[in-house]
């Protein structure tokens, strides 16, 4: 029976399917996935074939201009995926097969390497948590080498671009096929390098978030590093974690995941204690970070961003030729001005957060970029007392060098940075004393070349607006230590130094603590949370669509945080409130906020869905 009828997905905020009608000749050359032009409302578009029928399901349809694609660029396997990332991150299919394959390029029929056998049925899961110790690529290269044996093809994920550069050159060194892809790629580049994966003709891709999609016809794994990276949660829609993605794809396809991690994020290590995840621990015993804890209370106040432990470091430092670097969580001279006769906080227009203050008398809102003069009186009351409240990367390089005035002094932060591609070249040209910056810094090969390292102010880290805001901090401080040599000293400055994470003496003892705290306050893991999140230019409006879209989720019985203003409120001119849904079962989850979100978008105020959030600021 003629089957000329096709429901159409576009890349768009819409929970249904279009159906048209298939000219004949068109008929015998439509695929699941393909790409063709219809027309839609004012416009043609381009969307993806969803299904075939020959039954016509409504009158006066609209016909298929053209086939936009000579084949369906998809797996029965990566369609399948497609449909989970619409159904668990609450996405459009359309949006979600547009995330598989973005490119604006006709895909040519060629004579491609079958897929590897894939049914209906999803294989069992097979899930390694990964602790490597210092033996990191060794683990990666003997799997690359375990896979190419066996005929298989193998993707390893990094959580940024500036990681690929050193998996790159190690991997090399096997004298294989290797393809990295990155977002700075060019279209075309990216393009060409998927059709070479598709064609079979590379063994091991390395790259971030999107490569998890690559149609690897014979892929035997897939290798995530540093899976506790927020790097890996897409930011805009469909708002995947590229962990969980890939442990999906691995049911589907039937192959193993390995997450590789030196300091596992909460919800693996839950999970790997439940018994979900197989622990490797390759390095025997888990290394625990070590440092020193200066407690900035006890000092005297000119020694508050310098502590004299830290000042005797760095100068035994510099006096044996080697290199301290000074971690410092935030650029510029002061965190903020403020006005000491009425407590204003000189604030940036567009976003409602205060200016970061610049040694050149500018400030800088690091949220929208926008700069202006400093004032030299207070905007609200004309008084002209203004304090530079906190510091930065410049009030630290501006001590420094009045404390040690023989030293070789560097500042790397993206002030200073064109780019930070080149960043460890020109360490290793510049072969500074002591260098001072940001979370650029924070790179294995960076902290390789250290003996001392000094986190300035760890209170910052500690007192993120966000409820994960602790587990990043203890991240961090575990990232530097498994990378510095092992003469080397850490030092950790804090006004707060009682708290947990600084006086934690095993990796089980810091989990269970704020596993006992998330489970009184129904966190994940023990709830499953869903962030819907109102934008828009009119604050009423906004507030109006949440309190709305708040009225619909309780006549479903779900639990609700909120609603409320975000932490940050006005972003770049957009004022934003958000609700926070919360169930132990997280499919409740999802139908609802399914059922809602589409009615309630407008043009005027943009809803969105976050499932999992990693950030709820």
């Amino acid at each position: 029976m003629r089957e000329n009828y096709i429901s159409v997905a576009f890349n768009l905020p819409v929970n249904k399917f279009f159906w048209y009608r298939l000219p004949s000749e068109f008929e015998d050359g439509v695929e699941k996935g393909q790409r063709v032009v219809a027309p839609f409302r004012k416009k043609d578009m381009i969307g993806f074939v969803v299904e075939k029928s020959s039954t016509k399901p409504k009158k006066n349809l609209k016909e298929i201009k053209e086939l936009f694609d000579k084949a369906s660029p998809f797996s029965l396997a990566l369609f399948k995926l497609a449909e989970w990332v619409s159904s668990y991150y609450v996405c459009s299919l359309g949006q979600a097969l547009h995330s598989i394959f973005p490119f604006p390029f006709p895909f040519e029929e060629k004579n491609f390497p079958s897929f590897s056998s894939y049914d209906s049925c999803e294989k069992k899961k097979r899930i390694y948590l990964v602790e490597p110790g210092r033996a990191k690529f060794d683990f990666v290269l003997s799997m690359i080498k375990k896979a190419k044996e066996n005929g298989k093809q193998v993707i390893v994920l990094v959580p940024e671009i500036n990681s690929i550069p050193l998996f790159q050159r190690k991997i090399e060194g096997l004298k294989i096929n290797l393809g990295v892809f990155h977002s700075k790629l060019s279209p075309r580049k990216r393009y060409s390098l998927w059709l070479l994966m598709r064609e079979g003709k590379i063994d091991v891709a390395v790259g971030t978030r999107s490569l998890v999609f690559a149609p690897l016809p014979q892929i035997g794994m897939i290798l995530v590093n540093e899976e506790e990276s927020t790097d890996y949660k897409q930011k805009e829609t469909p708002k995947y974690n590229v962990c969980q993605v890939a442990i999906k794809r691995g049911q589907i396809e039937g192959f193993p995941v390995y997450l590789v991690t030196n300091s596992p994020s909460l919800e693996s290590w839950y999970k790997a204690k439940k018994g979900i995840y197989r622990v490797l621990c390759l390095s025997g015993e888990r290394k625990f970070p070590t440092f020193q804890i200066v407690d900035l209370k006890k000092e005297k106040k000119k020694n508050r961003i310098f502590s004299s432990l830290l000042q005797e470091k760095i100068k035994k430092t510099v006096e044996k030729k080697e290199t301290a670097l000074l971690f410092v969580p935030r650029k510029g001279y002061a965190n903020f001005l403020l006005c000491s006769e009425c407590g204003e906080v000189v604030r940036c227009p567009e976003c409602n957060i205060g200016f970061r203050f610049y040694l050149r008398g500018e400030m800088v809102c690091h949220f929208c970029g926008l700069r202006k003069r400093a004032p030299r009186v207070c905007p609200f009351c004309e008084g002209v007392n203004l304090k530079k409240i906190g510091w930065g990367t410049e009030k630290v390089e501006f001590e420094a060098r009045k404390l040690f005035p023989e030293a070789k002094i560097r500042r790397y932060d993206l002030d200073v940075l064109k780019s930070s591609s080149s960043l460890l070249e020109k360490i290793r040209e510049e072969k500074p004393d002591i260098i001072i910056g940001t979370h650029l810094l924070i790179k294995d090969e960076i902290l390789s070349l250290c003996s001392l390292v000094a986190v300035m102010l760890f209170d910052v880290l500690l007192n993120l607006p966000d409820f994960r805001a602790t587990e990043y901090a203890f991240h961090f401080l575990n990232k530097i230590s498994q990378n510095l040599k092992e003469d080397s000293s850490l030092i950790v400055q804090a006004y707060n130094s009682s708290h947990y994470v600084l006086t934690a003496r095993s990796f089980e003892e810091f989990y269970e603590k704020e596993l006992e705290i998330r489970k009184v306050l129904g966190y994940p893991p023990f709830q499953s949370w869903i962030r819907v999140l109102a934008e828009g230019g009119k604050k009423d409006k906004v507030k109006e669509k949440i309190e709305e879209v708040t009225e619909k989720l309780k006549k479903k019985n779900i639990k609700l945080l909120g609603p409320s203003p975000c932490p940050f409120f006005k972003t770049k001119g957009k004022y934003r409130y958000h609700v926070i849904l919360r169930d132990e079962d997280e499919g409740n989850l999802q139908e609802a906020v399914k059922e809602i979100v589409y009615e309630v978008t407008g043009r005027s105020v943009k809803v969105g869905v976050d499932v999992d959030p990693v950030f709820v600021t």
